[in-house]
Formats: structure tokens, sequence, C-alpha cells
């Protein structure tokens, strides 16, 4: 597949990438992930306590960068809820940890199936609306999912405003590498979603619905199923968020930051794409660590004004500016 870009040297370097990934096989691949991975596996032992748990935010955040892009990049609708999602894995973790005794890995299994279960259920009416409609109503979910904690039908189980305390079996470095695993299986999901039969059509919903259900795409039950995803990595995320915490309330668990942060991480990095969700989530987590280490009581300020630029200067993102500009192949592997 040829590259689109413009003339020169910027459109060369670009058919030259093209070209060594066409190059690489399959073996070549799995032998530069492996590599990737081990490097990323050794670096506790490189590296003081603090920027392991820095390293450990970003990879979450990758990973639901990963999942928000799922639907809201792939299908075009935007999500301003997703931190109910997290919240909800997180609750269900710790729950059936601390109250019926599973094991962490069963519970993270456990809460991401019951947040994906549950999250596409809800949102099934939702999903005939769209634009602002549809995000502005997953907004009203996530809010009303965070005062329903605190309420006195389910405060017997979640604690209330309270919230829980718990023991986590595993170490910050154990939690790293969970996260690191994570954040591989959900790139690779998202790899193997972008070029896939089914990602195609996502995408042709995104670009235009009525076309895409008038040539034959299943628009209802596509959209289903990338909810499904989209909030099973949420569940999840949200089960090991509150292993690294050790105690979670209505007010940690959902905090809006957990639905921001992966918004502007996709809309940097280019919704729709494999590698945006990783280029915004180290960029932002980046500089979100700076400007809170430089700036402690004006760091938001400046983080929202890093916002107002993206958008005003990158709409598409930093993947598609490089796509047009001949720097990277236009392939949907990227």
């Amino acid at each position: 597949m040829g590259t689109i870009g413009l003339p020169g040297e910027s459109a060369g370097l670009g058919d030259r990438i093209e070209s060594t990934l066409d190059s690489l096989s399959a073996v070549h691949r799995a032998v530069a992930l492996v590599a990737v991975t081990g490097l990323l596996m050794a670096l506790p032992q490189l590296l003081n306590a603090y920027f392991v748990q820095v390293l450990f935010i970003i990879f979450l955040f990758i990973t639901l960068g990963f999942g928000w892009n799922t639907l809201s990049g792939f299908t075009g609708y935007i999500n301003f809820g997703y931190a109910g999602f997290v919240g909800l894995g997180a609750y269900v973790t710790v729950i059936t940890i601390v109250d019926f005794g599973l094991p962490w890995f069963a519970a993270l299994l456990v809460a991401g199936l019951v947040t994906a279960v549950f999250g596409t259920l809800i949102s099934a009416p939702i999903l005939r609306l769209n634009g602002a409609y549809f995000a502005i109503a997953m907004l009203s979910l996530a809010t009303a999912g965070r005062l329903a904690t605190t309420t006195e039908y389910l405060s017997p189980i979640t604690r209330g405003g309270t919230g829980i305390s718990f023991f986590p079996e595993l170490s910050y470095v154990d939690q790293y590498y969970l996260a690191v695993v994570l954040a591989i299986a959900a790139g690779y999901f998202t790899y193997r979603l972008a070029n896939s039969p089914f990602g195609l059509r996502l995408l042709a919903i995104r670009e235009d619905e009525l076309l895409a259900s008038a040539l034959g795409v299943k628009t209802t039950r596509e959209k289903l199923l990338a909810m499904f995803a989209h909030a099973l990595i949420a569940g999840v995320v949200g089960g090991v968020l509150a292993f690294n915490l050790s105690y979670i309330d209505p007010k940690t668990v959902f905090d809006i930051r957990y639905t921001e942060l992966p918004i502007v991480m996709v809309l940097f990095g280019s919704p729709g794409t494999v590698i945006g969700p990783i280029i915004g989530g180290v960029a932002f987590i980046v500089v979100s660590e700076l400007l809170w280490s430089s700036f402690p009581t004006l760091h938001q300020f400046f983080f929202g004004i890093a916002i107002m630029l993206v958008v005003i200067f990158l709409p598409r993102g930093v993947t598609e500016r490089l796509k047009e500009k001949g720097l990277l192949p236009r392939r949907r592997s990227l």
C-alpha cells in the first residue's frame, strides 16, 4: 500500500518506514516484541520506587486509552462517563476479594466481565443517541453510579462514603508488571481490531453511520460489541487501580480524570489508531507529572492550557498529522 503524502524527503521517509514494516516477518515482529517486553520487565531493577510508580501510571493510562479508543476512537461515540466503568471494576474487584475471598486474578476477571456485561446492557438504549447526547448520557450514568454507591441500598455492600480498605497480594513491582502486560495485551487487541473487517466496519460507522447501515453494516451489533470490549478493559484497569491504592471510595475510583485523561491522550495521539494511545499516554502523563512537581498549585491550570492547544492545533492528532506529512505510512496497522 503506497504512502499518500507530501512530495519530497518526508514522503520518502514514509515509504521507507512502510517498506521496513512490510519486510518484517512475523518472526521478526515476535522477536522485537519479546525484546521490548524484556526491557520493560527489567526496568524495576534499574529504577527507584518513584519512577517505577510513574511507569505504572503511564502503562495503566495507556491501557485505559486503548479501551476508550475501542469504542470512541473507532466509532466516534465519545464516552464522557468512562470513569464509571473504572469505578465499577474497582468495586467489584475489591468486594470479591474482601467479601468472597477470590484470588486477585479471579477477581480481575470477574470485574472485567461484570463491567463489560453491565456496560453493554445499560448502554444499549443510549447507543441509539449520538454526538453530544450520547456523551452527556454516559456522563450522567457515571455520576449516577458514583452516587449510587453511597445510598442506603448499596452501602451494606460498598460501605458507602467510608470506603473499603484492603491489603493487596501484589507488591508495587508486581503491579507494574501487571500494568505492562495489560498494556501490551490491549495494544495487540487494538492492532488486530484495526486490521480486521470488524474494525473497518467500526470506522465506517464513525465516518457515516447512515451510509454504513445502508451498505449492510449491522451498526447496533457492532457498537454493542465495541462497547463490551470498551467496558471490559476499563473494568480490569479499575481492579488494578484498586490494588495500587489499597483503599477505595466513590470519590477516588470515580474520579473524572479516568475519563478526561484517556480522552485527551487518544485525541492527541489520533483516535482510531494503534499507536495514538501510546503517544498520548506517554506525552500527557509525563507532562502532567512534570507540571505537578513544578507547579503543585497550578498544574491543573497549565494542563488545561495544554489540552486547549492540542484541540486547536492538532484536531486530528499527532499520528494523522505525521501521516499527512508522509512521515508515517497511511495504513490502519498504525
